[in-house]
């Protein structure tokens, strides 16, 4: 359940007001509502500028009434507020309170009306001012303003284009002046500008310029000028000016000036400008001093005269270039003279113009009407300029001139009693007629009008022929010179013997010698054959031609030997109009074919005069080894070659790009010698000076010491022979066991090879370094099937094919490391004594015989090793003297072959059983049983069990088993 209430409200007066309700009820206690009336009040706006300190300024602001009710508003000083009336404080139209008054100080607006407050501030003294109004609205409202400030004028010389110059020391300046600035000297009637910036720091400022004679006064440092110095002139030169002259300087902003210099006589000129405020009577705010000054014009000309050599045709125009330099300080503006006569016509161009600060190019015309000389000056008027400037002129005329095509005649070299002939052309340059005489002929030119004159000239004698020839022409003559040489002709030699002292039989040699016409005319030459041509020749190049006047060519002489026995050979040169020709000697001594041979990277100085090809001593069984041998022609004759082997020959010359290694290997070393030395290239051609190369790589399958020679033979030289040196280690010999060797080395040696076996027994313990081994007679003899020597020294002494090398050693003595104890237990190889057929192979047998072992050993190792002495049956493979060597017996290293063997006890191993135990079970109940009669009687029974007995080692073994009762096996 509610209620409603209506409230009216009803004031009488145009204030706030606030109250409440207390509304009682049946609850313990009342309630209060709050009341609250008003009427909108009017709101006054006003908006105050700035004043000026020592004027009076009036400003003026607009107040509107923005509420909503009229409103009757008054302005009274705050000290006179609060009153009973206020309409009874409103005595006059304005409301003062110094130094400001505002007016109307009663009025009344309605809602939205508005109306003009204006202020008066009228300042007296130099600082801050604030005075306090109160406006008093009739709702009671109350407001209070304030009004402030009177300021000093703040101006700043911010900025001046050149900068400020301040007076030099001892400069008279003006006495007030806050600035100085200096133009730069000028020329009269230039203008220089200079741009100043001033900044208002507060007000609104409205000016003017004044522009004032200076206030020169001396002072002493220190001292203060005196009031009655400082007079105000205007300055009446008026070549100082400022733009804009007038304006308003706006509050807080930079403005721009134009200071400008415009001077109009020669002198210096000084003033101040100030900067005068108007609204406040005679108030500078800024004084400038400002100094300028004028110079003459600097105009030069380059040259200064104008003399023009030698004479010039009339009625022909001839310029000259000049120059004028302005070396002012502004620009200048020039007008030339003209001189025109009845006869001469004098100009310049460009006649009229304006000069920069720079160089200017002119171009002096003159054109003459008679022969005769001028000396005049040209006159140049200056704008501004006190004087003019003059350019002196001398120039000399001619008349009519006839040229000739040529200065003069020269025909040149001419046989005796030949005739020539040459064309001369004359030419009447000008615009008149010229008449002209060349004894004998004469005639007439018309103007720029030319002709031809023959002139005809035959010799009879060898002479130095020269003349002149006499032109005359109107106004002058002319000589015309005429040479002629009248020779025969006549070359020479510049070198008369070509000497070649690098020359070789059949290789061409080149030389030059050099022809010289001495004359002025053409010679024809041509060569010929001298003596001894059957045993040389020789070729020219050219071989003929024709030789200019005083020139000299290069011939270049191919000669070649075909003997050394050479004496004199004579090259003859025929010479068209010579009386006899011209003779070359050739000095030649030719040398034969000449070949050195060495061995890279051994010093020339340990180089025996014949090299020698070591291999050396350690060379690799079946490995390749390469040696190269320098072949150097030291002539330039160029010549075939060839390089072979002279004992371990090959058939084969090259190796194919798809032969296979050890095929290609295999085919070298088919001849069965042991080694082939194969030469790459072994044959070719020696150039001139050439140093061949040539490798020579050695194959060997064989062990044993090598010697051969390298056939060499070079062109028609002897055949050189080379020395090869090599020896060569390792063993042929490959055991099977092993496993097939690459390269099929498993094919056996190229020769019977018979090895002598012994076995040893090694002892870790032994402390033996050397055996002593001393052998009576051969120490691996033969032996027959039954291990006896046979008896074969007749037999060999009868087929021996070196007999020095049948002879045999009684007693020989070998020391060498101790290899063990000779014993063939428990190792043994049989046979002892076998032989490997060429190409083949043979099986041996290793035999091992077991050691007892003791009762407390249960293990033994035996270490031994075979040493297979390698001996060679055939005299042939043992020797070939001057080529192969090859040790055996003793005095070769033996293969060997190391042996090893483990000895242990037998034992057998039970498998599958737990511990080792055999275990039985059985009750006693087994030992009864019913018989037929159902009788209980005690029987034997067996409990049966099995085991495994494994035999682990390598070789069978007997055993026996044995129990003791109630067991049994």
């Amino acid at each position: 359940m509610s209620c409603k209430y209506t409230l009216r409200f009803a004031p009488d007066s145009l204030g706030d007001y606030k109250d409440f309700i207390v509304v009682e009820t049946q609850a313990e206690g009342p309630f209060v509502v709050p009341i609250e009336a008003w009427r909108p009040p009017p709101i006054l706006t006003l908006d105050c500028g700035y004043c000026l300190i020592g004027g009076v300024k009036f400003v003026e602001f607009l107040c509107q009434n923005v509420g909503l009710s009229t409103g009757t508003f008054c302005i009274i000083p705050k000290d006179e507020w609060p009153a009973s009336n206020f309409r009874s404080l409103a005595k006059t139209y304005f409301s003062e309170q110094p130094p400001f008054a505002v007016s109307p100080s009663l009025f009344v607006l309605e809602p939205g009306e508005a109306t003009v407050v204006e202020v008066v501030f009228f300042p007296t003294t130099a600082e801050k001012s604030c005075q306090v109004f109160t406006v008093v609205c009739d709702n009671c409202q109350v407001k209070d303003i304030s009004i402030e400030e009177g300021q000093l004028i703040a101006l700043e010389l911010v900025s001046v284009s050149g900068g400020e110059e301040p007076p030099v020391v001892g400069e008279v300046h003006d006495l007030t002046a806050e600035h100085f600035i200096r133009f730069s000297p000028c020329n009269p009637h230039s203008v220089q500008q200079k741009k100043l910036v001033i900044r208002n720091n507060h007000l609104e400022l409205p000016f003017h310029w004044q522009i004032m004679k200076p206030n020169l006064h001396p002072l002493l440092p220190r001292e203060s000028p005196d009031a009655s110095h400082i007079q105000f002139h205007l300055a009446t030169d008026e070549v100082f000016h400022v733009s804009p002259s007038t304006g308003i300087l706006a509050p807080c902003q930079d403005q721009e000036y134009l200071l400008i210099f415009c001077p109009k006589e020669l002198k210096d000129y000084h003033s101040v400008c100030h900067l005068v405020l108007r609204d406040i009577t005679s108030v500078i705010i800024m004084e400038i001093e400002v100094k300028g000054s004028t110079e003459p014009y600097q105009i030069l000309l380059e040259p200064y005269a104008i003399v023009i050599p030698g004479e010039i045709f009339i009625c022909t125009p001839t310029s000259r270039q000049f120059k004028m330099w302005n070396h002012s300080k502004t620009f200048i503006c020039f007008q030339w003279e003209r001189i025109n006569s009845s006869c001469h016509v004098i100009e310049v161009e460009p006649s009229s113009g304006r000069i920069e600060n720079e160089c200017f190019d002119f171009s002096l015309t003159v054109t003459g009407g008679k022969a005769e000389n001028i000396v005049t000056s040209l006159v140049c008027h200056i704008q501004h300029h006190h004087e003019p400037v003059t350019l002196a002129v001398e120039v000399s005329f001619k008349g009519p001139t006839v040229t000739l095509n040529v200065p003069s005649i020269d025909f040149g070299p001419i046989r005796p009693r030949e005739q020539t002939q040459t064309t001369l052309l004359l030419t009447n340059t000008t615009q008149l007629e010229a008449s002209w005489i060349l004894e004998p002929s004469r005639g007439l030119l018309p103007p720029l009008a030319s002709c031809n004159v023959d002139v005809l000239f035959k010799p009879h004698s060898c002479q130095l022929f020269e003349t002149e020839l006499e032109l005359t022409v109107e106004n002058g003559t002319g000589h015309l010179s005429v040479r002629a040489d009248v020779q025969s002709s006549h070359v020479c030699l510049l070198n008369c013997t070509l000497s070649f002292p690098e020359l070789y039989v059949g290789a061409s040699a080149t030389g030059t010698v050099t022809l010289f016409n001495q004359t002025l005319l053409p010679s024809q030459f041509s060569w010929l054959q001298g003596k001894q041509a059957s045993l040389c020749s020789a070729t020219f190049d050219p071989s003929s031609g024709t030789l200019g006047p005083k020139v000299s060519m290069e011939i270049t002489v191919t000669f070649t030997a075909h003997t050394d026995e050479l004496t004199e050979v004579a090259a003859v040169c025929e010479v068209q109009g010579m009386n006899s020709p011209l003779v070359v000697g050739i000095v030649a001594k030719p040398k034969k074919l000449s070949v050195s041979y060495s061995v890279p990277g051994v010093p020339n100085g340990q180089s025996p005069s014949t090299p020698v090809l070591e291999f050396g001593d350690g060379v690799i069984l079946k490995s390749a080894v390469s040696k190269q041998l320098l072949i150097t022609n030291q002539t330039a004759i160029p010549a075939p070659f060839t390089v072979e082997a002279e004992y371990f020959l090959h058939s084969l010359q090259a190796k194919k790009a798809e032969e296979k290694a050890h095929e290609f290997v295999s085919s070298l070393l088919a001849h069965g010698k042991g080694a082939a030395f194969f030469v790459t290239p072994h044959t070719g051609t020696l150039g001139a000076f050439e140093s061949r190369a040539v490798d020579v790589t050695a194959y060997t399958d064989m062990w044993g010491e090598y010697t051969d020679h390298l056939i060499c033979k070079v062109g028609d030289l002897k055949p050189v022979l080379i020395p090869i040196h090599m020896t060569v280690k390792g063993c042929p010999l490959y055991f099977q066991m092993t496993g097939p060797r690459a390269q099929d080395q498993n094919q056996g040696p190229i020769i019977d090879i018979r090895l002598d076996w012994e076995t040893y027994n090694v002892d870790q313990n032994d402390g033996k370094l050397l055996d002593f081994v001393v052998v009576f007679g051969d120490a691996f003899p033969l032996k027959d099937a039954d291990g006896n020597e046979e008896d074969e020294r007749g037999e060999e002494e009868e087929t021996c094919l070196y007999p020095s090398l049948g002879k045999k050693k009684l007693i020989s003595v070998h020391i060498r490391p101790h290899m063990g104890n000779l014993s063939d237990y428990p190792f043994c190889i049989t046979p002892q004594q076998i032989v490997i057929p060429a190409k083949s192979s043979r099986a041996i047998h290793v035999s091992f015989t077991p050691l007892t072992l003791s009762g407390a050993a249960r293990k033994s190792r035996c270490v031994g090793l075979a040493l297979g002495f390698m001996n060679l049956d055939s005299e042939l493979a043992a020797c070939v003297p001057g080529k192969v060597g090859r040790a055996q017996g003793l005095d070769l290293e033996p293969v060997r072959v190391d042996l090893l063997a483990a000895v242990q006890t037998a034992l057998l191993v039970q498998a599958e059983e737990d511990d080792g135990v055999l275990e039985f079970c059985a009750s006693a109940g087994d030992l009864l049983m019913a018989n037929s009669n159902n009788e209980i009687v005690v029987r034997e029974f067996d409990i049966t069990q099995s085991f495994q007995l494994k035999n682990t080692s390598e070789m069978p073994l007997h055993f026996s088993l044995g129990t003791q009762p109630p067991f049994s096996v």
